[in-house]
């Protein structure tokens, strides 16, 4: 009998571990970074109870609305090409898609990556880049010596919002509101795009939270001015991903711990934060640590009974916890895909089934179901 050369596959796929008593319940959405398009719904018991499939392959993620369809990031593979690992994380094209499938709305950005949410108005934050110019690009700090791209270009990040037929209404620029001095590369990323954002969202207040892997850094920007209201960096964060606003004002995120400077051991583990202050409320991590890690992607979920949901995406696994971090759920992401060869880096090689993120809903946010 010959053996399955994909390690992931050997060690078990799909629903791994289930305690009903202490498990919130529910329902899970993910969508295989590596796949096709398909965005799949499992029942707590790990079973398929809805796909959408999509022509366009995934721009990373999908989320349920309230109004219970889908937005869907999808990838624009006739777009612009910046740089090799832009054709991994970039998007371009936004929907909201019945449950049927259908495109109820779509608005499309060439420049878009990684994440884009709607706001409590209808309108979209769209996480872009734009090329920044030579005296710029200059003040850069940090990152590979060399690394820019094509002819020394730096991309930097811009936020904007945007009506559904692509109208600009709002726009916030990394590099006029951040000072390069203050928030450098981490010396391991390539300088070709900077800070690398992967998160954009809206808080409770109206202000915008937006998430830098690349610098360790998370912001919360005044959507008035445009200045940054509080800044949590690389003496707490280490390559995060998903910060994320709770009930109680609190930040959750999901760091990733890459290049942590306090060890040399790479391990992940699951933060609350007090925006305010950076100081650690809650954290989950194994026993030991280094049993869980994601050196890139990932996600977590405060859930309603106050456990937590995590995405373990570089290697498809999902899992809730207790609040005194016992696991009660886990499913192993059984799809798998591969990018092609030559797209990205090394993390882009062989099949996948890795997920930027996933989320969990109970049964009465999913009203057609």
């Amino acid at each position: 009998m010959s053996v399955d050369q994909n390690t992931l596959r050997r060690r078990g796929l799909g629903l791994r571990a289930h305690d009903p008593l202490r498990s919130y319940g529910g329902y899970t959405l993910y969508t295989p970074i590596a796949g096709p398009g398909e965005v799949r719904l499992v029942d707590i018991e790990g079973r398929t109870v809805h796909t959408w499939s999509s022509p366009h392959p995934p721009g990373r993620h999908a989320r349920l609305l309230p109004n219970g369809n889908l937005f869907y990031q999808g990838k624009d593979t006739g777009g612009p090409s910046l740089f090799p690992i832009w054709d991994v994380y970039h998007g371009g094209i936004l929907q909201e898609l019945a449950p049927d499938g259908t495109v109820l709305r779509e608005v499309r950005h060439p420049f878009h990556h990684h994440d884009a949410s709607v706001l409590r108005g209808g309108n979209l934050l769209v996480l872009g880049v734009e090329p920044l110019s030579p005296a710029d690009a200059a003040r850069i700090r940090g990152g590979i010596p060399g690394s820019e791209a094509a002819g020394g270009q730096v991309y930097g990040d811009v936020v904007h919002e945007l009506t559904w037929s692509g109208e600009v209404v709002w726009r916030w620029s990394a590099i006029e509101h951040l000072d390069p001095e203050e928030v450098p590369l981490n010396p391991h990323f390539a300088r070709e795009h900077w800070p690398m954002a992967n998160t954009v969202d809206e808080l409770a207040d109206g202000s915008v939270l937006v998430g830098f892997r690349s610098a360790s850094t998370t912001v919360a920007v005044d959507r008035a001015t445009g200045s940054v209201r509080w800044r949590i960096g690389p003496d707490v964060l280490a390559q995060q991903h998903h910060p994320n606003e709770l009930e109680n004002g609190n930040i959750l995120v999901f760091d990733n711990g890459t290049y942590r400077d306090t060890t040399s051991v790479p391990y992940s583990r699951v933060l609350e934060l007090d925006p305010a202050t950076g100081l650690e409320v809650w954290s989950y991590e194994d026993n030991p640590p280094q049993n869980f890690y994601s050196p890139y992607m990932s996600s977590a979920q405060r859930l309603p009974n106050g456990n937590t949901f995590v995405a373990e995406g570089s290697f498809g696994r999902l899992f809730e916890v207790t609040p005194e971090g016992d696991v009660v759920w886990e499913y192993v992401v059984p799809e798998f895909g591969a990018f092609g060869e030559g797209v990205g880096l090394e993390s882009s090689r062989g099949a996948q089934n890795s997920v930027f993120r996933a989320y969990r809903y109970a049964a009465e946010q999913i009203p057609w179901l």
